[in-house]
């Protein structure tokens, strides 16, 4: 664990923050389970991990009170679901990362209050927008993920092949 990280975020402790998100590098499980044991402030990581077993890591250690697991990095849906019942069943939180438009659907079904982020800046690429009331976000309930990419997907697009042609 690294001086610097430990003395800022001690300072940060007498703002009463909701957690402080990845003071160290975010692979140190070690580094992280020394902190949060010096801290009241909870520690949140994981955002960046890609794997069951990198989150278990931190969960094992008690590096994280609130853990960010990424569907889209971690392996998909079932990965995602099983970090959070490995954190469930350590009594953390969750605050998946990213991609609210997937993450509001598993989110809803943790079992304890999450947080889900919020990113304006991908609501182009959908006809329809997430639905937030009173600082909660509402799960659509339109078939799938009840969103429908918009044109604008294209301008996004790296580049295009056509299928089923040949040079």
């Amino acid at each position: 664990m690294g001086p610097t990280a430990q003395r800022i975020c001690r300072t940060f402790e007498q703002f009463n923050l909701i957690w402080i998100e990845e003071p160290l590098d975010c692979y140190d499980a070690e580094g992280h389970a020394a902190l949060a044991a010096q801290l009241d402030t909870p520690i949140t990581t994981g955002e960046m991990l890609t794997s069951v077993s990198e989150h278990w890591e931190f969960i094992r250690l008690c590096g994280a009170n609130y853990l960010m697991p990424d569907a889209l990095r971690v392996g998909g849906i079932t990965p995602f679901l099983k970090v959070a019942t490995l954190a469930d069943h350590a009594g953390l939180m969750l605050a998946p990362h990213f991609a609210m438009e997937l993450h509001v659907h598993l989110a809803a079904c943790y079992l304890r209050e999450p947080w889900v982020e919020h990113f304006e800046w991908l609501e182009p690429l959908f006809n329809e927008w997430l639905e937030t009331k009173n600082g909660r976000m509402m799960v659509p309930t339109r078939p799938g993920l009840g969103l429908m990419l918009s044109e604008r997907v294209k301008e996004w697009t790296a580049q295009e092949v056509e299928i089923g042609t040949r040079a």
